[in-house]
């Protein structure tokens, strides 16, 4: 490879980088202003507010390199249904999941009252940190102990509706918005209602690289 075509391979190289650097930055600065724009481009991303409080898609992965955004939909062809799913990024609401018949699915379709599980921490993880025993085996100094599991329960949705702007088989990407109410009581007893008029989804069949 000569110097000058080194040079240009390196300079391109840069450019990308510098171009996956601003939209991760963009993500996470500004996740909300991010995630709650209205697209159809198969971005993976899904977003709510509940009770005002803002509620999108986690970004996960146990990787080095490449790191997802948890928003996908699936489909079942044995059962002839459809799913959107996505791990959340909260530390109340954990995981949601609309399911729905396949055949419904077309461009401005209209789903009353889709199944929806929708996952919520009713009482979080209490643990403390202990030192090693002298005579034990070493964990760094420090180890965790659980004093109490974390408790999760499922929000009681009593209607939901999807309105799909988009649905591409071709290019596998599925996007439209939603509206729930329902109610989930919290660890003290207390029923809280809410109302989602907002919700918003843009998915592929696959978990999407964040650098995409």
């Amino acid at each position: 490879m000569n110097p000058r075509t080194k040079i240009i391979l390196r300079a391109v190289g840069i450019v990308v980088f510098l171009s996956l650097l601003s939209c991760k930055s963009e993500e996470r600065l500004h996740p909300e202003e991010y995630y709650s724009k209205v697209t159809a481009s198969g971005r993976n991303v899904l977003y709510f507010t509940l009770n005002g409080e803002p509620v999108y898609q986690r970004i996960g992965g146990p990787y080095l390199s490449v790191t997802y955004r948890e928003a996908t939909y699936k489909e079942d062809t044995e059962k002839g249904e459809m799913q959107i799913w996505a791990g959340l990024d909260n530390n109340k609401f954990l995981e949601i999941s609309f399911t729905f018949p396949k055949d419904l699915v077309c461009d401005d379709a209209t789903i009353n009252d889709p199944s929806v599980y929708f996952k919520y921490c009713y009482l979080p993880e209490i643990y403390h940190w202990v030192q090693d025993p002298p005579d034990g085996i070493s964990l760094g100094g420090k180890h965790r102990v659980v004093d109490r599991e974390a408790e999760y329960r499922q929000v009681n949705v009593t209607t939901s509706r999807i309105s799909i702007r988009r649905w591409s088989p071709e290019k596998k990407i599925l996007a439209g918005n939603f509206t729930m109410q329902g109610n989930y009581t919290d660890s003290t007893g207390v029923v809280v209602h809410f109302n989602v008029t907002d919700g918003l989804f843009d998915v592929t069949d696959n978990l999407k690289p964040l650098s995409k």
